[in-house]
């Protein structure tokens, strides 16, 4: 299938809304599960500071729940276009987009919520 069929389909955008915000809250949950995980295992002294600040660790902190929804996401996507189900797979295809872009602006979202 190329571009032009793709772009041609029919969208659905009460299920890209739906899914864009249900999906938006678990990246909210899961970052503030790996809070609470991250803040189980090492507590709030030096130690943790110390870990917090390793490379790999503000990493998997950061863009691991991103992650997380977006392979979530591109199972979806590929599933659907391997049955057949373009509409679905375009609709997955621009949810994972919307919530790419929201997770790119999260910084600029906290500083106008705080």
């Amino acid at each position: 299938m190329n571009l032009q069929k793709l772009t041609k389909l029919k969208t659905e955008y009460k299920s890209i809304a739906i899914k864009s915000i249900l999906l938006c809250v678990i990246l909210i949950l899961l970052f503030i599960i790996e809070f609470f995980v991250f803040w189980g295992f090492y507590g709030e002294g030096a130690t943790a500071s110390r870990i917090s600040e390793i490379w790999y660790v503000e990493i998997i902190l950061d863009y691991l729940p991103i992650f997380i929804i977006g392979g979530y996401l591109m199972s979806q996507i590929f599933s659907n276009f391997n049955e057949q189900k373009y509409t679905e797979s375009k609709t997955n295809i621009i949810t994972l987009v919307i919530l790419i872009v929201v997770f790119f602006m999260r910084n600029e979202i906290q500083q106008l919520i705080f």
